[in-house]
């Protein structure tokens, strides 16, 4: 029911018929943030590509028994070494390529994400051998 101030055939307050202005998505980013976050990229992709860091990290799956003919180990452990190394992997690796991406589009800084890169394939390096040294034990 229209208000007697208000004709009938006027548009009512509510109508989103009238041109918008189109939303535009603005990028947050500080020039330092950015050098920054692509010099630790270009550290941890010099360092992962041309060292023997990985094999050291992950040295743990080389004596690995995984396959069904090994010794039972209590849980099944032993069938977690390869998930927990090349989850590990991945998770780094997401990481450090599309959080960059998401800290731009919610305002953060970026620079965190390639140490978190780190850590995680740090954690995972220790969870893997951790699982790998207690399944030794009952191979050998």
């Amino acid at each position: 029911m229209a208000s007697p101030d208000q004709p009938d055939d006027a548009p009512s307050v509510s109508d989103d018929s009238g041109d918008k202005r189109p939303q535009v998505l603005k990028l947050r980013i500080v020039p330092w943030d950015v050098v920054c976050t692509l010099a630790l990229l270009g550290v941890l992709l010099i360092v992962v590509s041309m060292t023997s860091w990985p094999t050291r990290l992950f040295a743990f799956a080389d004596d690995a028994c995984v396959t069904e003919d090994c010794p039972p180990v209590p849980f099944g452990v032993n069938f977690y070494i390869n998930p927990l190394k090349w989850g590990g992997i991945g998770a780094a690796t997401t990481a450090a390529v599309i959080g960059p991406f998401v800290s731009m589009l919610k305002g953060w800084y970026m620079s965190f994400w390639p140490i978190l890169a780190v850590l995680v394939l740090t954690l995972a390096s220790v969870a893997g051998y951790a699982v790998a040294g207690y399944s030794s034990t009952y191979w050998h």
